[in-house]
């Protein structure tokens, strides 16, 4: 009596470098699956490097279409994610050089499904005047935030707001590690300056 055919696994069993190979052989459902698991880290990337009124989701979109067609060409050399962001980052610079805007969506708006971590008010019943000196110390952070150079808004927004490691950075921006330790720690100074001059 014969044995029955092994069923297939379905995608969304397969590990991330498994849909990675099916994917670089020209598995449409695997890219597409592979995608699919990281188009929200490809949106929030795009939402914080573009300004308000720029189409994040055509931006986001295009970035995936870019990423599907570049499969092949994927090394494997850094994590799948950060080549995306790479992807990404490029994309929406190339947009920005395009239309001459200033870069980076101001941090006030803000999404309900990827709260600003740096908007957060402690809920343990604070005074007016504490509320107060925190709301005002927030307003300045995303002052400064506005001020920094492209490059060090960049790092900023991708470590703190896309939630990419300092690894994941690099790659995605082509730059070394130690590059982005020195743009981050600038960044933060500056941020942390401002922030503390606001709160006694």
């Amino acid at each position: 009596m014969a044995m029955p055919a092994a069923r297939p696994r379905p995608l969304d069993d397969m590990d991330e470098g498994e849909l990675i190979a099916r994917a670089r052989r020209g598995d449409v459902a695997a890219a597409a699956e592979l995608l699919s698991r990281h188009d929200r880290l490809v949106f929030r990337t795009c939402r914080r490097l573009l300004p308000a009124g720029e189409d994040v989701e055509a931006a986001a979109q295009e970035t995936l279409l870019r990423a599907l067609r570049s499969l092949p060409s994927y090394t494997g050399a850094g994590s799948f994610s950060g080549w995306l962001v790479a992807i990404a980052a490029n994309y929406c610079r190339d947009r920005l050089r395009r239309r001459k805007l200033v870069p980076f969506q101001p941090l006030e708006a803000v999404h309900e499904d990827d709260p600003d971590p740096m908007a957060v008010i402690p809920a343990a019943g604070p005074s007016p005047e504490r509320t107060s000196m925190a709301r005002q110390a927030v307003a300045l952070l995303h002052q400064e935030l506005d001020r920094l150079p492209g490059r060090q808004r960049e790092v900023f927004s991708l470590r703190f707001f896309v939630g990419l490691d300092l690894e994941g950075i690099a790659t995605a921006l082509g730059v070394d590690v130690g590059t982005v330790k020195t743009h981050l720690h600038r960044a933060v100074h500056r941020v942390r300056a401002a922030v503390e001059e606001a709160m006694p």
